[in-house]
């Protein structure tokens, strides 16, 4: 009786199987639904260093309502080909520093910035083999590039080193604390940088730390990333609040994160960079990103590499539809906001630092406006991220630029003690321009050289254009 009872009940599993089965491929030949990839989950992992970190030799699908990108990380944790770091003779290499628009993740990786990069300096420079590393994780802010620059980035010995600033950075250059956890921080003491919450706190619990060893490969992750039925379970979740919250409560599924109650920032943090007035926290948020700017300059100087810093504007002050939603999220009075923000203060920290810096919002608008004739993009509609457009016009900007460097890099800074935080401490000094250090053309400045005297920042921005961005 019981083999009778054993027989019938792994018959029906076998036909339960069958019918899943056949239900994932009519799924998957429908393409219903789109299987999305909450925060690249499966490819992150606690770092004691840098907070989190890619995991090396990961690879799997990132998929959002807007595209579907096959990604893979190198053993190093690069998304990227693997690079001796010993330089063969006759390259040239560019280090570029970033944080998810680096990394890429939202277009494949022969349409990201530093492999578009990487076609231009080769086509243009044919006397040398150019080769572009892209050190780019998503969350990254300036700090945590510094730290990455150290550890990897001089190891190729750039002749370049590109650090791509993005408006959030302000924000977590001033914080120990990122919605993934923990992280390093600077602080100035005595006008000098010192490192402090390292190694970085591991604040996951115990499971969860097991659990993630786990999560960047293996059947439980094709079937969590991949699967239309896995899909079709979590749309009905969203869709269903009540439902949601009664699988979280089971452990089933992870809390919502509007229903955790934690120190965690909020978009409204970030986004307080464009406010006239910002609160103190903000301020110290960008005192902190132009020493640390300052720092990653004098430092690449040191290694033989000339510095760029290029800002990334936001979507919203490109195109002016996607501004009012940047007010939403923000509950700010539009009186008390200025879109030029950002663009402003980062060029005041090109002028203090005496930094070779491309400010591109200018470029980027003319292009977006020629593009909807055309039906062309350079950001996506709902994700904030470049498209290929966009990756494909920071390239061209770069390009210029670095070709425009003088041949032979800026020599190495004197030697000095040792700063707090543990690396070589070097004052700053001015770099001299190269011969087109006004170049309107890329929406970018060289620095002042050494016997000129930089004017204030506002009378190198553009005359602003309110119709453009009107708040």
């Amino acid at each position: 009786m019981a083999k009778k009872i054993l027989g019938a009940l792994a018959a029906m599993a076998l036909s339960l199987l069958v019918v899943l089965a056949g239900l994932e491929a009519v799924l998957h030949a429908i393409g219903y639904p789109r299987t999305k990839t909450g925060h690249q989950r499966f490819f992150v992992e606690y770092d004691a260093d840098r907070g989190w970190r890619n995991v090396p030799g990961a690879s799997g699908l990132f998929s959002t309502d807007e595209y579907d990108v096959e990604l893979q990380y190198n053993s190093r944790g690069i998304r990227g080909p693997e690079r001796d770091r010993a330089k063969p003779e006759g390259v040239r290499r560019v280090v570029v520093l970033g944080d998810s628009f680096i990394e890429g993740y939202s277009v494949p990786r022969e349409q990201r910035v530093s492999e578009v990069l990487e076609g231009l300096l080769s086509k243009r420079d044919p006397a040398h083999r150019w080769e572009v590393i892209a050190l780019g994780t998503a969350g990254y802010s300036t700090d945590q590039e510094l730290l990455w620059l150290r550890s990897e980035g001089l190891a190729y010995r750039p002749d370049v080193v590109v650090d791509m600033f993005y408006m959030n950075d302000v924000w977590f250059n001033g914080q120990s604390k990122y919605w993934r956890g923990e992280k390093p921080a600077f602080v100035l003491e005595n006008g000098e940088l010192r490192l402090v919450n390292v190694p970085v706190p591991d604040t996951r619990p115990a499971g969860e730390k097991k659990k993630a060893k786990k999560e960047s490969g293996g059947l439980g992750h094709w079937i969590r990333s991949r699967s239309k039925l896995v899909a079709l379970a979590q749309l009905a979740l969203e869709n269903s609040p009540g439902l949601r919250d009664a699988a979280a409560r089971a452990g089933l599924v992870s809390p919502r994160k509007e229903d955790e109650d934690d120190e965690t920032p909020h978009v409204s943090d970030e986004l307080s960079v464009f406010q006239k007035e910002p609160p103190a926290a903000t301020e110290n948020g960008w005192t902190m990103t132009g020493a640390i700017l300052g720092r990653m300059k004098r430092e690449s100087n040191a290694a033989g590499a000339s510095f760029i810093a290029f800002h990334i504007p936001l979507k919203g002050t490109v195109y002016p539809e996607s501004w009012a939603p940047t007010l939403a999220k923000l509950g700010i009075p539009a009186d008390r906001l200025d879109p030029e923000r950002v663009r402003d203060r980062f060029l005041g920290i090109c002028a203090a630092e005496t930094l070779d810096c491309i400010e591109p919002t200018d470029e980027f608008r003319r292009a977006a406006e020629d593009g909807k004739a055309k039906g062309e993009r350079l950001y996506w509609v709902v994700d904030n991220h470049w498209n290929a457009g966009g990756h494909a016009l920071a390239a061209e900007l770069l390009a210029r630029r670095i070709l425009s460097l003088p041949a032979t890099p800026p020599p190495p800074a004197p030697a000095a003690q040792a700063a707090p935080d543990g690396s070589p401490s070097a004052e700053p000094r001015a770099a001299t321009p190269p011969a087109d250090a006004t170049r309107p053309s890329d929406g970018s400045r060289a620095p002042a050289g050494p016997s000129a005297v930089a004017e204030p920042a506002a009378s190198r921005v553009a005359p602003r254009r309110r119709d453009q961005n009107s708040v």
